[in-house]
């Protein structure tokens, strides 16, 4: 359910652009291996530091829920509404899993079935 919707969202996110600025990095660290040597580690390093900025990304859009519930401002298919800083939320999270051919719907299926085992919230106060 959400592997395809998470390709759908990455097919379309790459289409404007929101990652040209990684795979033009890589494409250079490619380009110029003679350069640097082996770029394993230099790729891994900046493939990394693009994965932290999306990551960044995605709580930004949860604090701009946040505003947004500060605010009051409610509304299905209302923008800047909280509604909407939800849905960017999970776009930008299926976007990520889309990119990192993250299976998410055997991921939640596990974690799903190992928190029923777990005790109430999970021995912690909140």
């Amino acid at each position: 359910m959400f592997n395809e919707l998470a390709k759908k969202i990455n097919r379309n996110v790459r289409t404007k652009g929101f990652w040209d600025s990684m795979d033009s990095s890589l494409d250079v660290l490619r380009d110029h291996a003679d350069e640097y040597g082996d770029t394993q580690n230099i790729r891994k390093a900046t493939k990394d530091a693009f994965i932290a900025q999306k990551l960044a990304l995605v709580q930004s859009e949860c604090g701009e829920a946040l505003e947004a519930m500060r605010k009051n401002n409610y509304g299905i298919g209302k923008k800047d509404s909280f509604e909407d800083e939800i849905a960017d939320t999970i776009i930008r999270l299926l976007d990520l899993c889309g990119e990192l051919n993250i299976d998410i719907d055997k991921q939640i299926e596990w974690k799903m079935s190992y928190n029923s085992q777990r005790e109430a919230k999970h021995g912690k106060e909140f």
